[in-house]
């Protein structure tokens, strides 16, 4: 395997060299005195932010072609020649004179690969691909670099205060300590800090580092899987999958989001719930109470009509530390998987979302609804479709307002029924379709036929 070794190099102060005075050459140098090198480059004809930076005594310029003897006493050397003879000239005297030597997109000719990197302060991701591929290092340091921003370097310093002040009165093992340290780091501190709260990121480390409980007590995720296909759950969700212990889920859960863990099922079916809802919130804080981490994953969003805010507040009630995870709900996301706009300025500047069971203590006033908003969405109505359509006409909408039904949303068995209103129940009664569905009533839905045309 090239280049199997990954370590880290200081620089700082050190001679090094890059050979090569184009944009990939002053690249190279200016991430050299990033580090602190002292860099001197090497070309006859050097960019002009070269000769900025050496005008300002930040690097040192040699305005000629390589020559034997340049990389004497050097520690580190880059060649950006784009030229393989050149680069294999240069590899001759790096072996020589024990250089670590990089040659740009030239593997045969290099020491070490130099890593595609995402500096923030302190906090420094390395990318690479042994060489094989830097445009794939490049491309995903892209990717990464808008997930880490400035705030990780706060982060970073904030920790380091936290962790020099309770060594001086640290009196556990070290395994003790790293679990404390886990512990801590499962709370969400980088929102923490991108609130600006850098006192609570210092309190909430402090207590878990010096606290028998805090190391002790686990943490609820409670994250939402989106609408039904896997790959709309977001980084984050996928992130708390990641490092969960076990996942308590649910039955319109894609199977492939908890494959390989420990999983337990909490699925409820329409007219079946065959785990109670307190069942579910004490499963989450006994499991939370023995010290794991626990991702409690929920179909769409865990707070649209999924019950997510009854277990948040049963976590915090039993103490029990829990962070919540939104996601693509189905109400939005399935309708987009149709070719169905929630809303558009021609058709609809307001939306509804609703559930379709008619009963409970708030029931939908439907015929209200009727006149108050231009698009509905209805979640778990199909049992209720005939009782819908027939109170949303009643309160004033036409038998000829477009309506469909969509069935599986985002998932690669999903159908979709159009219609109007006053025929949408006869047109679902052939299809039957199943659960999960949703019903979308207005102007949007005419839209279906010219959006899915052009999607990919």
């Amino acid at each position: 395997m090239p280049f199997g070794y990954p370590v880290m190099l200081e620089v700082g102060g050190r001679p090094c060299v890059v050979i090569g005075g184009g944009t990939i050459g002053e690249g190279k140098a200016r991430g050299l005195l990033s580090a602190g090198a002292r860099v001197t480059v090497i070309d006859p004809k050097p960019t002009s932010g070269l000769e900025d930076l050496a005008a300002t005594d930040a690097v040192t310029l040699v305005r000629r072609s390589y020559q034997r003897g340049d990389l004497k006493g050097v520690f580190v050397a880059i060649a950006a020649t784009d030229d393989g003879a050149t680069n294999a000239e240069i590899f001759i005297e790096a072996e020589a004179e024990r250089v670590l030597l990089n040659a740009v997109d030239d593997s045969q000719y290099c020491h070490f690969a130099v890593p595609s990197i995402i500096r923030r302060g302190d906090f420094l991701v390395s990318l690479s691909t042994g060489g094989k591929s830097p445009a794939l290092a490049k491309s995903l340091r892209k990717k990464l670099s808008r997930e880490f921003g400035e705030e990780y370097a706060i982060l970073v310093d904030l920790l380091a205060e936290v962790r020099e002040a309770a060594l001086a009165v640290r009196e556990v093992d070290f395994d003790t300590w790293a679990g404390r340290w886990e512990a801590a780091l499962e709370h969400d501190l980088i929102t923490m800090v991108r609130d600006g709260r850098h006192q609570d990121v210092k309190d909430t480390v402090w207590r878990h580092l010096n606290s028998e409980r805090g190391a002790s007590v686990g943490h609820v995720w409670i994250v939402g899987a989106g609408p039904g296909d896997p790959q709309l759950i977001t980084v984050k969700g996928r992130e708390a999958l990641d490092r969960a212990d076990v996942v308590v889920y649910d039955r319109l859960v894609d199977p492939s989001l908890v494959e390989g863990k420990e999983a337990i099922y909490a699925g409820k079916t329409p007219g079946d719930h065959s785990a109670p809802q307190e069942e579910i919130n004490f499963t989450l804080i006994r499991l939370a109470q023995q010290g794991r981490k626990v991702v409690r994953l929920k179909g769409g969003d865990p707070f649209v009509f999924g019950r997510g805010s009854e277990e948040a507040e049963a976590l915090a009630a039993a103490e029990i530390g829990f962070t919540v995870v939104p996601a693509p709900t189905s109400a939005i996301a399935a309708l987009a998987a149709a070719g169905i706009p929630v809303t558009d300025r021609r058709f609809s500047s307001s939306v509804a979302i609703v559930t379709g069971h008619c009963g409970g203590p708030r029931p939908v006033d439907w015929r209200a609804l009727a006149g108050s908003v231009e698009t509905i969405v209805v979640l778990m109505g199909l049992s209720n479709l005939d009782f819908i359509t027939e109170e949303l006409m009643a309160g004033g909408l036409s038998a000829e307002m477009p309506a469909a039904i969509i069935e599986n949303g985002t998932r690669p068995d999903q159908r979709v029924i159009v219609s109007n209103l006053g025929g949408l129940a006869e047109a679902a009664a052939p299809a039957g379709p199943g659960s999960p569905s949703l019903i979308v009533v207005g102007r949007v839905v005419t839209l279906r036929d010219k959006l899915l045309g052009q999607s990919g």
